[in-house]
């Protein structure tokens, strides 16, 4: 008789520790202390925007993408905010610990290396990224033709990496020429459809699991998952979670 059981753990076990995920691993860019210079890439079709968002509630060492960035309801939310609006410390620093970060994606090719990566990030980097298309000096600074190399300066003296002094460089360039430009855009990593949501009962049940209060939902298995303090923190847990 098959012990279904035992095959789940063997599941799981070759798929945390197996070569699919290094091979996931290696589609994002590592900014490593210092300066990264990258140059961001737009989308192919330009209907779409060059970035895809998400939000992510960090659980137990695992990250979830939130239901609420598809518009679907989200119970780990809801909890958050009740457990917030208690005005208690204690509960409100769980609030806190359970409630979700915004995430961006976005191509870029890493010049170190001329790979083309996916470019994670939380908001503050985000921001500092929008606010130059938002500079008359800089404009659409992913402009094949007519933008401009980010660098992204990286400084880890405090408590958390600061990323406060990344910068578009000056100077208007081509990103390259015609056929490496060419291979990069045919080399973008989808992140429009790069996001999967966790189950509505996976989150339920991990509400449960806090609260103490109802009883666990069938969890059907899926692939499941902040800001710019934990970089390399939140790229060390997708080792685990396949592609998402």
């Amino acid at each position: 008789m098959v012990n279904i059981n035992e095959l789940r753990k063997k599941y799981n076990e070759i798929n945390k520790s197996g070569g699919n995920n290094e091979e996931f691993l290696k589609k994002f860019l590592i900014m490593e202390e210092g300066t990264t210079v990258v140059r961001i890439l737009p989308w192919r079709d330009e209907d779409s925007e060059f970035y895809s968002e998400t939000a992510i509630h960090r659980i137990d060492d695992r990250n979830y993408h939130c239901p609420k960035v598809k518009g679907d309801p989200c119970p780990l939310c809801d909890l958050s905010y009740k457990f917030w609006n208690t005005k208690t410390k204690e509960n409100q620093d769980l609030a806190r610990s359970i409630r979700s970060y915004k995430r961006f994606y976005l191509n870029a090719v890493e010049r170190a290396s001329g790979d083309v990566k996916i470019l994670s990030m939380g908001v503050k980097l985000f921001s500092k990224i929008l606010d130059c298309f938002f500079d008359e000096d800089y404009g659409n600074i992913s402009d094949l033709k007519d933008g401009h190399d980010f660098k992204i300066i990286k400084d880890s003296q405090g408590q958390w990496p600061n990323y406060d002094k990344s910068a578009p460089k000056p100077q208007k360039s081509v990103a390259g020429s015609d056929s490496e430009i060419a291979t990069w855009m045919d080399e973008l990593h989808d992140i429009h459809n790069f996001v999967k949501v966790a189950s509505y009962e996976d989150l339920q049940n991990i509400c449960i699991s806090i609260t103490g209060e109802g009883e666990p939902s069938p969890v059907v298995e899926t692939s499941s998952t902040d800001d710019d303090s934990d970089d390399e923190s939140y790229l060390s847990h997708l080792k685990g979670l396949g592609s998402e």
